[in-house]
């Protein structure tokens, strides 16, 4: 078949991959002059950093098999246990005050008790949000915080925006996790490199083709500056909120993209390594989050913010991080070189950082990653491990599955299986 696959991010390009395997032509369309999506090498100098998606977990099979594939290594990460700051004081990550750690087990204990049920045909109740589970779990104020600091960095926004359900879902994911199993990974030489291999290996990629619309019963693809062309299948392997737009329906994935930003921060020498500390950090003040995000000869801090506070301070979250950072390292105002923001929210075609599934809309979800007419979805919205690189390459598979070979071919086999 002839198979059009709009979106040349990683999930877009796995899924050529598999079908072009298949024995199936396949063309991907790419809107930016790049592929990659929100996989983003960014270089710097001697150095470089992600911009985009960049960590992988020690479970992420599938992301750990593709590297393999193109002979890439992973980069391990040692900055796990991090730093805790919270009202001044001080902890590090496995081992938090008594008061935040007992509302962090009462919190696994009461998920677990509820994946349970959920497993065994039970109803987990009234699909609110992840705040007020948080709330009526947590007992302590410094507990609450800690619930709200480590799933909000999970989720990419205030967990008063998070469906429970859905985080119910992905919180399954970790029952069979030890501790630093999370963040273990970064893909080496950079995911946006990786994604440019992908595309190298693949007989039509169009980059600065931007689709202004998708004909489910047709096939048919039309582009703002191009002819439109129609296919037998078509990929649709956008953010959740673009294919909702693109394909013309309202809300039918159930998703959302997080409000989430990047901050780099960049100095002339890696102070923290001096001090002992791994620039690893969560903390109560603007800027949320910190890990030494620099590779190769780049000096740099990744800073994280999320929900409201992102919204709030958006393009203007250089200076709000160095002044956070510098309240607890005052040494960080010494060496300090410049900083950029990767403002993923207000990206045109993206519109957030990574997505959750909408408080009431579980079902809208599971039914909204389904074939519809003559188009299949792919993204880390459509998948079981929404949110990770894992489930971009979780949802490539199932559309390859769903399509199957193209006939007389020999099939193809997934090399993570």
């Amino acid at each position: 078949m002839r198979i059009g696959v709009v979106g040349g991010g990683i999930a877009g390009l796995r899924s050529a991959m598999l079908l072009e395997r298949a024995g199936h032509q396949v063309t991907v369309f790419e809107a930016r002059d790049r592929v990659g999506g929100r996989l983003l090498t960014v270089e710097r100098g001697d150095g470089w950093y992600e911009g985009g998606g960049e960590w992988i977990d020690a479970d992420h099979h599938r992301v750990l098999g593709l590297m393999r594939e193109f002979g890439i290594a992973p980069e391990r990460s040692s900055q796990w246990p991090g730093l805790v700051v919270c009202k001044g004081e001080f902890a590090l990550e496995d081992s938090v005050w008594p008061d935040a750690a007992q509302d962090s087990e009462a919190v696994h204990l009461e998920a677990v008790r509820l994946i349970g049920e959920v497993n065994t045909g039970k109803d987990p109740g009234s699909d609110g949000d992840l705040g007020d589970f948080l709330d009526r779990v947590c007992q302590s104020e410094r507990g609450r915080w800690w619930a709200e600091a480590t799933s909000r960095s999970d989720e990419g926004d205030d967990t008063g925006r998070i469906g429970f359900r859905g985080w119910l879902r992905g919180y399954e994911h970790y029952l069979d996790r030890e501790a630093g199993d999370m963040s273990l990974y970064r893909i080496g030489g950079g995911g946006g490199r990786l994604c440019a291999l992908m595309a190298q290996r693949l007989a039509d990629v169009r980059t600065g083709w931007e689709v202004s619309g998708i004909d489910p019963k047709t096939g048919g693809v039309d582009f703002y500056d191009h002819q439109p062309e129609v296919f037998d299948r078509v990929v649709v392997a956008l953010p959740s909120l673009w294919a909702e737009f693109r394909v013309g329906m309202v809300e039918f994935t159930g998703a959302q993209m997080g409000r989430a930003i990047k901050v780099v921060l960049e100095f002339d020498r890696p102070w923290w390594k001096e001090k002992g500390w791994s620039g690893r950090m969560i903390c109560d003040l603007p800027v949320q989050q910190t890990w030494d995000i620099g590779r190769g000869g780049l000096h740099a801090l990744g800073c994280y913010i999320c929900g409201d506070e992102a919204a709030k301070l958006g393009q203007d979250a250089v200076g709000a991080a160095l002044e956070s950072i510098v309240k607890i390292h005052p040494e960080a105002s010494r060496g300090f070189l410049g900083g950029a923001v990767h403002d993923w929210p207000n990206e045109k075609g993206i519109d957030g950082a990574f997505p959750s599934i909408r408080q009431g809309e579980f079902e809208k979800w599971e039914q909204g990653r389904q074939p519809w007419e003559k188009l299949h979805f792919a993204g880390d919205w459509a998948c079981d491990w929404i949110g990770f690189i894992e489930g971009a390459l979780e949802s490539a598979e199932r559309v390859a599955a769903e399509i199957g070979p193209a006939p007389g071919s020999r099939g193809y086999r997934l090399s993570a299986c």
